[in-house]
């Protein structure tokens, strides 16, 4: 800011009608230049006691203090407005970031679980079905969680034999690799 622009914006600094961007520039700009700040105080000590002259109020003895006063209030004000606005920015931002971080991972989370039960279920029948088919599960091995009236219909109770047995009982008879077999037998 120049002098002549300095200038020509006294009177709307001291009638508080400048914007925080031009009132900083104003300021910075008083207190750089002498004369400006010259000015200032002539236009601040006119308007003001002629304000309180209208007002009956009872004149001031000092008004190039209150002329620093309020430029140091002014220039206080603007600078903790932008750290204020700084400082919310800055945590709006790390706040979406943080959101933006948590929904991704979620996301990852989410993705990663349905792939470990596809593999699961992937896994079961291959593991299970096609070589043991049916034969591993009975409604039997169910009892100690009193699920055994759900899953063992009326009639099935003539195979009291546990899970294991059953298990060695199908390997004896499956025709698999000799391996398996001999494993089974040691």
């Amino acid at each position: 800011m120049n002098c002549l622009e300095a200038q020509s914006k006294i009177v709307a600094f001291i009638e508080d009608k400048l914007e925080d961007s031009e009132s900083l520039e104003f300021v910075r700009h008083i207190r750089s230049c002498e004369n400006c700040a010259e000015e200032l105080e002539i236009y601040y000590t006119l308007l003001v006691g002629m304000k309180q002259l209208d007002e009956d109020r009872e004149l001031s003895t000092d008004f190039k203090a209150q002329m620093e006063e309020k430029l140091n209030m002014k220039y206080k004000h603007i600078q903790n407005r932008r750290k204020l606005t700084g400082s919310t920015i800055a945590l709006i931002a790390a706040g979406l970031f943080a959101v933006v971080f948590l929904g991704y991972k979620s996301y990852q989370t989410t993705l990663y679980l349905q792939e470990q039960e596809a593999i699961k279920a992937r896994q079961s029948e291959f593991y299970y079905s096609d070589y043991f088919g049916d034969a591993l599960f009975h409604p039997m091995d169910y009892k100690p969680f009193d699920l055994a009236e759900y899953l063992d219909p009326p009639g099935t109770d003539e195979d009291e034999s546990s899970y294991y047995e059953r298990l060695e009982e199908y390997l004896k008879t499956w025709k698999g690799d000799s391996e398996i077999e001999k494993t089974i037998a040691d």
